[in-house]
């Protein structure tokens, strides 16, 4: 008769003052967090699941608006230029005018390699588009800031979660065709390829 099986014990995480739990805790940037002083803190990130990046600009409305055709292709060939340089893969892209959604993973499932992998691509994707959209060039620096925040993420989790996360690109997509259809851009060939912005 074999001896009865040790049950394996769970180490307890235990909360540690000021450091948030729950949803917050895979959350970072944004507007929520403008004055919680997050950009000294580690981004919450896993490298085995899908993260949700959101940049924000309200600069970019009307004829400054990212979605404007003379900015579109640049603006998405610059996101995939630097997600293909870093080993980052782009699941989802919709840009809204205003603002970019991604949804993304880096290639790498090694924390010590994915992590720069994303700070780095995150930092030449924010540094060229607001290089873009405002003009500025080496020695001759823009007005104002372009982008409004840190930008936001959101670590998904598989299933329901990222199922609701599918959902959401989708009803942005559709509002990035109202857009267009607003300003009559629709009809300006805007996508090239076929792709949307």
């Amino acid at each position: 008769m074999k001896p009865p099986a040790k049950k394996r014990q769970t180490q307890l995480k235990l909360a540690i003052k000021g450091v948030p739990t729950g949803k917050a805790a895979r959350e970072h940037g944004g507007e929520d967090h403008a004055n919680r002083r997050t950009r000294k803190t580690a981004r919450p990130f896993d490298p085995a699941r899908p993260l949700h990046i959101t940049m924000r600009s309200t600069m970019a409305v009307d004829e400054g608006s990212m979605l404007n055709p003379r900015c579109v292709k640049i603006i998405k060939n610059i996101t995939y230029s630097a997600a293909a340089r870093h080993g980052v893969t782009i699941q989802r892209y919709v840009c809204v005018g205003n603002h970019i959604h991604l949804l993304l993973q880096t290639k790498s499932r090694r924390m010590h390699m994915a992590r720069p992998a994303l700070r780095a691509f995150l930092r030449q994707t924010a540094g060229l588009v607001a290089r873009v959209m405002t003009g500025a060039k080496k020695g001759a620096p823009a007005v104002r800031r372009f982008w409004d925040h840190l930008a936001w993420s959101r670590v998904v989790e598989w299933g329901k979660d990222l199922f609701g996360v599918h959902k959401y690109f989708e009803k942005n997509r559709a509002d990035s065709y109202d857009i267009l259809a607003c300003w009559g851009w629709h009809a300006t060939g805007v996508w090239g390829d076929g792709g949307f912005p």
